[in-house]
């Protein structure tokens, strides 16, 4: 299995996928390799930029969900429950007056703002336009079983309050950052990793024979895990620090670079 995130590791900038990124996927999985898009973005990102190739099984939502986009299903929900984001929201609230929210809902199809968290938000985020929501009270915020919890804040930075996220992360949650000017929040145990070892598992593969490239700190646990650990040397000193391998940057094809590596060592003869 190669398993690969996708803002800033196999798409381009411009969120498209050279051809030769594409080229490489097809390779492999000719050769009988399961790639795999892992990513934080939602499901309704995800038939606007995954390549066809990679369109039956996408893990989303940092682990919370596993998605097929050529037939828009959801194949499995790890979702936060209800109780879990009252907990949460009001602990984070007390160590951080001033946080808003918001909760990707509904497989992450929908999302629920909570009160100030669309004048935070820029378009474009979560794939949606603040103009089209409308906000609701936490009351109604917590009510639901979220596959994500987002929070945010107009004068505490993202690394100040991810700390503070991480000390009520006890309620149940496992935060993460992603690039983005936002903490993300799954349900304890879920993430990218625990996600593709369901995955591994359920194809009879090992995590010794799985590779696991990103570019971030929601990265990280993935490219602990598997038994390669990749990232792009333009990714974040977390995740280069947890890597074993250092590849090219996705602008200059770094994943597909990586992928014709590894078809052309199972290629070569084995000494006799």
């Amino acid at each position: 299995m190669i398993a690969t995130d996708l803002d800033g590791t196999l798409l381009l900038p411009d969120k498209t996928t050279s051809p030769r990124t594409r080229d490489a996927i097809r390779a492999a999985q000719e050769a009988g390799i399961l790639v795999i898009p892992a990513t934080g973005r939602s499901v309704i990102d995800m038939p606007a930029i995954l390549p066809p190739e990679l369109g039956e099984l996408a893990v989303c939502s940092n682990g919370a969900v596993v998605y097929n986009a050529n037939a828009d299903q959801v194949l499995l929900e790890r979702p936060i429950s209800a109780g879990v984001c009252k907990t949460l929201i009001k602990e984070v609230s007390r160590l951080a007056p001033g946080t808003k929210f918001a909760t990707l809902i509904d497989r992450g199809y929908g999302i629920l703002p909570g009160p100030g968290y669309l004048s935070l938000m820029q378009p474009g985020n979560h794939g949606r336009n603040p103009d089209d929501l409308d906000e609701i009270s936490l009351d109604e915020l917590w009510a639901q079983d979220a596959v994500k919890i987002i929070a945010r804040h107009a004068s505490i930075g993202l690394d100040e309050l991810f700390e503070i996220c991480q000390r009520a992360s006890h309620a149940g949650v496992n935060p993460t950052t992603s690039g983005v000017p936002f903490i993300e929040m799954s349900a304890a145990g879920v993430s990218k990793a625990s996600t593709l070892e369901l995955l591994a598992t359920r194809h009879g593969i090992a995590t010794s024979e799985v590779a696991a490239i990103g570019d971030s700190a929601n990265d990280v646990e993935m490219i602990t895990w598997a038994g390669l650990g990749v990232a792009v040397a333009s990714g974040t000193p977390d995740a280069l620090a947890a890597a074993d391998q250092i590849i090219a940057a996705n602008t200059e094809d770094g994943v597909a670079a990586f992928i014709e590596r590894v078809l052309h060592a199972s290629d070569e003869p084995v000494p006799s």
